[in-house]
C-alpha cells in the first residue's frame, strides 16, 4: 500500500513538474488568435493593439486569424481543433459559447471545449424610443403595451440575438403583447427609432448617444441591474424591473480545454496586463468597450450561469435549433 501511496505522490510530483515547465518554456512559436470579428471592427482593432502589447513578454508575435461567421462557430471550431498547448486562442463575443449552441441541432463546439482566459471588456447596452414615444420608462413602457396590446413593436439585433432573448422574457414576466421586429444589427434598429420607423429598440449605449444628444431617440434604460458609473444619468433596466434577467455579455477570450493551468493564468496576467497600458484604455474608451479583466473562475461561472439563462430564453422566445 505504501508502495501504491510513494507511486502516486511520484505520478503527482511528475505532473507537477510537467506543468511548470510547460509555463516556463511556453511559447514556442507564434500564438494565433482566432477571432471571430470581423477585420476593421472596433473589437478587431483593440484585439490587434492587445496582440501588439503581448508581444514582446511572450517573446513571440501574436499573430491575428480572422474568421467570422456563422455567428462564432466559424471560429470556434477552427480553435477547438488546434492543440491545447496555448498557442492557439479563441477570440470571440460571449454569446458564442452562450446562446449559439442553444440554437443549432448539431454542436459542433460547446463551452466545455473551452477553457476561460479572460473578459477583456464589457459592452453597455440600451434599450431606446423614438422620440415620439409617449412612454418614457420601461415601467411606462409595460402599462402602455397592456392597454394596447399587438401595437408596440421592438427591433431587434436578429433573432436569437441577446436582446431578443432578454426582451422575450420580460414579455412573458409581465404578460405584454410586444411584436419583434428583427433586425440585422442593433444599430439598424437605432437608425429605424430614430427615423421613427419603430417605437422601440436596443442598441450599444455609444452608438445611442450622439442620437440621443441630436434629439433623434431617448434613453428607457442600461441593461444592467444597476447604473452603469459610464452613464450613470441612465436608468438600469434592474431599477425599474426587480426581477430583471441579465445575460451577461463581454468580449472572452478562451483556449482549448487542456492548456495547462500555468499557461492560461500567465495568459491573463499578460493580457489584463495589456488592458491596463494607457493607450489600450484610451481605445476602449473610444469604442466604448468598458474594461472587465474578469479572473478565470469568476468567467468561467459567470458564462456557466449565462448559458442556463440563455437556454431558458430560448425556450420562452419559442426558438428551436436549426
Amino acid at each position: 500500500m505504501k508502495k501504491v501511496h510513494a507511486n502516486l505522490m511520484m505520478f503527482a510530483a511528475g505532473v507537477a513538474l510537467s506543468c511548470g515547465a510547460a509555463a516556463q518554456t511556453w511559447p514556442v512559436k507564434p500564438v494565433r488568435v482566432v477571432s471571430t470579428f470581423g477585420s476593421g471592427s472596433p473589437a478587431d482593432a483593440l484585439m490587434r493593439l492587445v496582440g501588439q502589447k503581448l508581444g514582446e513578454p511572450l517573446g513571440q508575435p501574436v499573430v491575428i486569424d480572422v474568421q467570422a461567421g456563422a455567428g462564432g462557430l466559424l471560429g470556434a471550431q477552427t480553435a477547438v481543433r488546434a492543440a491545447p498547448d496555448g498557442h492557439t486562442l479563441l477570440y470571440t463575443i460571449s454569446t458564442t459559447l452562450v446562446t449559439t449552441p442553444h440554437l443549432v441541432k448539431n454542436r459542433a463546439v460547446e463551452m466545455k471545449d473551452f477553457a476561460p482566459i479572460i473578459t477583456m471588456a464589457r459592452a453597455f447596452t440600451c434599450m431606446l424610443a423614438a422620440v415620439s414615444f409617449p412612454p418614457n420608462s420601461v415601467r411606462e413602457l409595460i402599462e402602455y403595451a397592456k392597454a394596447n396590446p399587438g401595437k408596440v413593436a421592438y427591433g431587434s439585433n436578429g433573432i436569437g440575438g441577446t436582446y431578443h432573448l432578454e426582451m422575450e422574457m420580460i414579455k412573458q414576466k409581465h404578460g405584454v403583447d410586444i411584436t419583434h421586429v428583427p433586425y440585422k444589427g442593433g444599430t439598424d434598429g437605432l437608425q429605424a427609432a430614430a427615423a421613427g420607423t419603430i417605437p422601440i429598440a436596443f442598441a450599444p449605449c455609444s452608438s445611442v448617444v450622439p442620437q440621443a444628444r441630436a434629439g433623434k431617440v431617448k434613453f428607457m434604460a442600461v441593461l444592467e441591474h444597476r447604473r452603469a458609473a459610464d452613464y450613470p444619468d441612465i436608468a438600469a433596466m434592474g431599477e425599474q424591473l426587480s426581477d430583471y434577467e441579465k445575460i451577461s455579455g463581454g468580449v472572452d477570450i478562451w483556449a482549448p480545454a487542456g492548456v495547462p493551468a500555468p499557461v492560461l493564468q500567465r495568459l491573463h496576467a499578460e493580457i489584463d496586463k495589456a488592458l491596463g497600458q494607457p493607450d489600450v484604455r484610451a481605445l476602449m474608451k473610444k469604442i466604448g468597450f468598458p474594461y472587465d479583466g474578469t479572473a478565470l473562475d469568476n468567467m468561467a461561472v459567470q458564462r456557466r450561469k449565462d448559458f442556463e439563462l440563455a437556454g431558458r430564453a430560448v425556450q420562452i422566445a419559442g426558438l428551436k435549433p436549426e
